[in-house]
């Protein structure tokens, strides 16, 4: 209240101002949709710089360079190299692969160029098989063979999908169920009949088994003349292992060709070759400080192959028998040696390989004998198989006197030990005492 000017008094009046929603409304609406063009605008850039990063980043891997330099075809958003092609070879752990096709994740898919080991499949299911056993590792003794001799795989492979679907007509090929719970796998029909089949680089004339099944339970595989046939699975085959690179995996050289694949790693001792005296020899095991050595070659004497019957009854390899293949090696052939004082004794696989094992590769694993000088089993690694009708050291039956060789065409054969056969012996030295070299052909693991 205040007076007038007269001394009356009067009421002040306030007069309040009037709300406007309209108003609120529109600041609000213009808040939120420069908020909503900052918050987006900057996923938009954040993305675009990302992909960017990861395109300049994909730039120098092997898929892309594998891309940009073939004429690959496309198949569901995969890219195979196709028929006769020469300039797909990849080096990685001292083994030639061939690569196969960037998928559309951009990782590759490489299968071993020629076969690693010769096995039954075994259980007509492929994560059962005998095949997956050999290549992967499980709780069992003696699986995981080749997984467990990869230069660190983990670093370098991620899991091979391998098509699950069942064919039974060669002209409805199928891949809509994919396995990829396993880091190594083998070629499936799908992948090759998409190479190009009997026509593409992945005809080797060599019988080898597929992932792929048939309804009956059979399993397909390819013979020495490239075509596709199916099995129960007690035939003894080779094994031709599939894995897939990474997609950041880069070459560090090669372009492709024979003479020089691509590579992406080096200096591993698995695989690498060893020169002793005038021999040439591959590691195909290692452990600890003792690997395993096969001669890169036949043995010879003067120059020539020497044949030689591996025993007078049976597979027993017994160095104390005279007349013997074990005998020869563990005596004349040893005390031939200039670096003989550098063979070191060992346990060699010396099994039987068949029904009475129901064909399978670790029961004849597990079977030893300790000896300085031998030969290789079934269900070793072999690393060159160029070579061919030589003894092993496993026996087809305890019953009858046959020992297994190994045929040019992909497969074994049995063979009564008292014929003659060339050899391909095996050793066993420290590893510490190679001093010199790469582990190349052209510049192997010496000793000073």
């Amino acid at each position: 209240m205040a007076n007038d000017t007269n001394g009356n008094l009067e009421k002040k009046v306030v007069k309040r101002r009037k709300i406007s929603y309209q108003k609120v409304f529109s600041f609000v609406s213009a808040g939120f949709i420069i908020g909503c063009c900052i918050f987006y605008g900057t996923r938009f850039l954040t993305l675009y710089l990302e992909n960017r990063k990861e395109e300049i980043k994909l730039e120098d891997t092997l898929s892309q360079v594998v891309k940009e330099n073939n004429n690959l075809k496309e198949v569901n958003g995969d890219y195979y190299f196709q028929n006769d092609v020469d300039n797909n070879y990849l080096m990685y752990s001292n083994i030639l692969w061939r690569i196969i096709k960037v998928n559309n994740d951009n990782t590759v898919k490489l299968i071993s160029n020629d076969v690693l080991t010769y096995l039954s499949y075994g259980e007509n299911d492929y994560e059962n098989s005998y095949m997956n056993m050999w290549l992967n590792k499980t709780d069992d003794d003696n699986t995981g063979i080749l997984e467990n001799l990869l230069n660190t795989p983990y670093n370098y492979l991620t899991n091979d999908g391998i098509c699950k679907d069942n064919i039974n007509d060669t002209k409805h090929i199928t891949c809509d169920e994919i396995n990829d719970t396993n880091l190594i796998g083998t070629l499936s029909m799908f992948d090759y009949v998409n190479a190009g089949g009997k026509d593409s680089y992945l005809n080797i004339d060599k019988y080898f088994y597929l992932s792929t099944l048939k309804d009956n339970d059979n399993i397909w595989y390819v013979n020495d003349s490239g075509n596709v046939s199916s099995a129960d699975g007690s035939d003894i085959y080779g094994i031709r292992p599939t894995i897939t690179l990474k997609s950041n995996s880069k070459s560090i050289s090669g372009d492709g060709t024979l003479n020089n694949p691509y590579v992406i790693d080096e200096n591993y001792l698995f695989g690498s070759y060893v020169k002793l005296g005038e021999d040439i020899w591959r590691v195909y095991d290692i452990d600890g400080d003792n690997i395993k050595l096969s001669l890169n070659d036949y043995l010879k004497e003067d120059g020539e192959e020497l044949l030689y019957k591996y025993s007078t009854n049976g597979y027993y390899h017994n160095d104390t028998i005279k007349g013997s293949l074990a005998y020869y090696l563990n005596n004349t052939y040893l005390n031939s040696l200039s670096y003989k004082n550098n063979i070191i004794n060992n346990k060699w696989s010396n099994g039987i390989y068949g029904s009475n094992n129901d064909y399978d590769y670790k029961d004849t694993l597990n079977t030893k004998v300790d000896t300085k000088i031998s030969v290789l089993s079934v269900g070793d690694i072999i690393l060159n198989d160029d070579l061919s009708d030589y003894y092993l050291s496993t026996g087809v039956s305890k019953s009858n006197s046959m020992v297994y060789t190994v045929k040019g065409n992909g497969t074994l054969y049995g063979k009564t030990s008292t014929s003659e056969s060339k050899i391909v012996p095996t050793i066993s030295i420290d590893k510490n005492i190679l001093t010199k070299g790469n582990g190349t052909i052209n510049s192997p693991y010496e000793m000073e």
